[in-house]
């Protein structure tokens, strides 16, 4: 069965690797069909979040990301590895996220430097 829905979004949605196992909250959307979003299967991704096209939010060694709630994630951002995003955040196109980010703030370059929304 697995194999059948794997083909299907294939079909629906051949530019992306979103797989079944993902938990991903009420209300997010992914912009332009998800084209060229990969996500880790294990990855946690709180609700009403807007994650852009061509994002990556990946795993290693057995970590998983965590993103939190009202997450705005910008095109070609990679949030990677053990990394907690916090709640209302916004992350910058192609930022590369390698830590953890606090609520209320925004996390821009390469690699990522976080602003507190708060200072701004």
């Amino acid at each position: 069965m697995h194999f059948f829905f794997k083909i299907v979004q294939r079909i629906l949605f051949p530019a992306c690797d979103v797989p079944f196992s993902v938990q991903i909250g009420e209300g997010t959307v992914f912009t332009h069909r998800a084209v060229g979003v990969i996500i880790h299967s294990k990855a946690v991704i709180g609700k009403n979040c807007k994650i852009q096209t061509g994002v990556v939010i990946a795993g290693k060694n057995g970590c998983i990301p965590r993103i939190g709630d009202n997450v705005m994630i910008g095109a070609g951002a990679c949030i990677l590895g053990d990394v907690k995003v916090g709640n209302n955040v916004s992350i910058g196109a192609n930022a590369v996220v390698l830590q953890d980010v606090p609520d209320n703030s925004i996390a821009v370059g390469i690699p990522a430097r976080i602003i507190v929304k708060d200072k701004v």
